[in-house]
């Protein structure tokens, strides 16, 4: 199985493995009950997946490798989605990532995009523990296997308009990973975050340079 990243996995998290700069994990990362999350990093030991792991707060943030043989299941962005969660927060629905998350929500299905949530919000939606606050990003992801144009990313973003929260769409191609609003803007490259670390490309469908 090739999980992605912001793909949840659920494991004993006392096997998690730490890197090489970090010999010891903290005891909040072994002693947890959450999923870790997959991290975009080409390993070297085809045994392992780069993984981060959620704590209590955000300053409880931790890189570390996960054995594949003790993933139990997992979750990606996208089946986050296709569940419409969300629906079941109503409670909740005053935060702003909620009713940004509304508005968002009928605008990329009226496009026929394929899309996930992940951050906060998502890890929430997943596990149900309580994640978002008012202050809460929205973290989406949208599959694009086939080229998207730079004026449907324009076209994508006008109609978004003004939301009740700060909103972070990444498009991800067969390559690699990269903001919509960069892909929208003039410049004639654009960043994208792959396994193997971050390029400047001209077409993110395509190869490019290495920064």
């Amino acid at each position: 199985m090739m999980w992605l990243a912001h793909d949840l996995l659920w494991l004993d998290r006392s096997l998690l493995v730490a890197g090489a700069e970090k010999p010891d994990l903290p005891d909040w990362v072994t002693s947890g009950n959450g999923p870790v999350v997959v991290r975009r990093e080409l390993v070297s030991i085809a045994e392992l997946v780069a993984v981060g792991v959620r704590g209590a707060n955000k300053s409880e943030r931790c890189a570390a490798y996960a054995p594949l043989s003790a993933v139990q299941s997992s979750l990606t962005p996208y089946e986050i989605t296709r569940a419409q969660a969300w629906l079941d927060h109503q409670d909740r629905f005053k935060a702003p990532v909620l009713q940004a998350l509304e508005i968002v929500a009928q605008m990329l299905n009226g496009h026929n995009l394929e899309w996930g949530i992940t951050g906060s919000l998502g890890y929430e939606l997943a596990t149900g523990d309580k994640q978002i606050h008012a202050k809460s990003d929205l973290d989406l992801v949208i599959k694009a296997p086939k080229p998207l144009s730079k004026s449907f990313a324009r076209e994508l973003l006008k109609e978004l308009g003004e939301l009740p929260c700060r909103l972070d769409i990444q498009i991800e191609t067969m390559t690699g990973a990269m903001a919509l609003l960069e892909w929208a803007g003039e410049s004639s490259t654009v960043l994208i975050k792959t396994e193997k670390g971050p390029f400047l490309v001209a077409n993110p469908w395509e190869g490019g340079r290495q920064l």
